[in-house]
């Protein structure tokens, strides 16, 4: 999950005064936080990859918006471990984590290929710190097939895809402007 949540007090006083005075200014405060969840939707759509950054995109909302603030979010579960990086670890009663090394197994778990009929075994390494061994499967005595790295943790390096802070303030300032210049020109 990932939420950003910002303030018109951010934003240049005489604008958010001005506008203010023309009208309701939750409707720039609504605008921006449109142009911000834009922007982080644009910004994954862009990543390469399967169906990943998609599923992220369309995660991306407008969550609360008042006249004091505005508040985009995601609720997807690896926002926040996309945008900062970090250590990843297997879920709470498994051993390790699967990491594809065949493009067979890209896209898939290892007990997908159990359940195809192949029977799949470990060629353990004890000595390999973070490793645990190498998963796969045999055709023949003398041939292994590696599917899958075995590992105790990964760290993840940070691929940041939310907008910057410096980009959502520009969207704040740039729809406060917007607002000021259509209600002075209906006046």
């Amino acid at each position: 999950m990932l939420t950003a949540t910002t303030n018109r007090k951010q934003v240049d006083r005489r604008l958010v005064r001005l506008a203010a005075r023309l009208g309701d200014v939750r409707t720039p405060m609504l605008r921006w936080g449109q142009a911000t969840a834009k922007k982080a939707r644009e910004t994954a759509r862009a990543k390469p990859g399967r169906r990943f950054w998609s599923d992220l995109a369309r995660s991306v909302q407008v969550r609360a918006v008042g006249s004091e603030t505005v508040s985009v979010h995601t609720d997807h579960v690896a926002a926040a471990q996309k945008q900062y990086g970090g250590a990843i670890v297997p879920r709470p009663g498994k051993k390790a984590l699967t990491i594809p090394i065949a493009p067979e197994a890209k896209g898939k778990r290892a007990a997908e290929f159990e359940m195809g009929g192949r029977d799949l075994f470990v060629i353990n390494r004890r000595d390999a710190g973070d490793t645990i061994g190498v998963l796969g499967y045999s055709d023949g005595p003398d041939s292994f097939h590696a599917l899958f790295v075995l590992r105790r943790r990964v760290v993840q390096d940070a691929d940041p895809w939310w907008p910057t802070q410096a980009e959502t303030l520009a969207f704040g300032r740039a729809e406060f402007a917007r607002f000021i210049t259509e209600r002075l020109r209906s006046a």
